[in-house]
């Protein structure tokens, strides 16, 4: 069975934090999380092989076998079924969902960023917080992702399928509350930067009309 390509980015405290100066918009972590991103698209292209290749019996002996040394056999293939990734995990639409969250932050905090930068309306350190902000939630997405990797791909932790679909429920319970955040934040320091730059027209038609200097 092929596996489901997934590969590991939030601190939502760090909204309430100073931040101090962070490296450049499209750093090394950015790419990672959008090339990841892109393998995740790409599961879809598995699914028809996941669901061929997966049933109860598939790593289990031949049945002569079975009968000479069924009470092992039958640990053996439940203990090899708990490995497996079965298609209704592999089909769970909240995978596709982490993936467009995540590929969204990336977007509108890019969009943001550069923005920011174009209009010099805020100063260094504003920008810098901005980033910070940002970097953090790229690298509790990219943990979101090492973990959604872990739970959908055969082979790499035993887990029955209620099991597996809860971490999916709890990967994409986390990674939502990162995009609202991602959302909200963004808009926030967008208004912010409309705001300060409307007072400062506002104070230079002021001096202007009262001639001062």
């Amino acid at each position: 069975m092929k596996k489901i390509i997934l590969s590991g980015t939030l601190i939502l405290c760090i909204a309430y934090c100073h931040a101090q100066g962070v490296g450049s918009i499209f750093d090394q972590g950015d790419s990672k999380i959008k090339l990841m991103l892109q393998q995740i698209a790409l599961q879809q292209t598995y699914l028809s092989a996941i669901k061929t290749g997966y049933n109860d019996t598939q790593n289990g002996l031949n049945t002569a076998h079975d009968l000479k040394n069924g009470t092992y056999n039958l640990h053996q293939v439940y203990f090899t079924s708990l490995s497996n990734v079965s298609p209704a995990v592999a089909n769970n639409p909240k995978i596709k969902l982490i993936a467009t969250y995540q590929q969204q932050i990336i977007t509108c905090f890019d969009k943001e960023i550069e923005w920011q930068k174009q209009q010099n309306i805020l100063n260094r350190n504003e920008i810098d917080y901005i980033q910070s902000v940002y970097n953090n939630i790229l690298s509790e997405c990219s943990k979101d992702l090492t973990e959604l990797n872990m739970v959908v791909t055969s082979g790499q932790v035993q887990m029955k399928d209620a099991e597996r679909i809860d971490h999916i429920d709890q990967i994409y319970t986390k990674t939502s509350d990162k995009y609202k955040f991602s959302m909200s934040f963004t808009q926030n320091t967008h208004s912010f930067a409309l705001d300060r730059q409307a007072g400062d027209q506002q104070m230079q038609s002021i001096k202007q009309l009262y001639n001062i200097k």
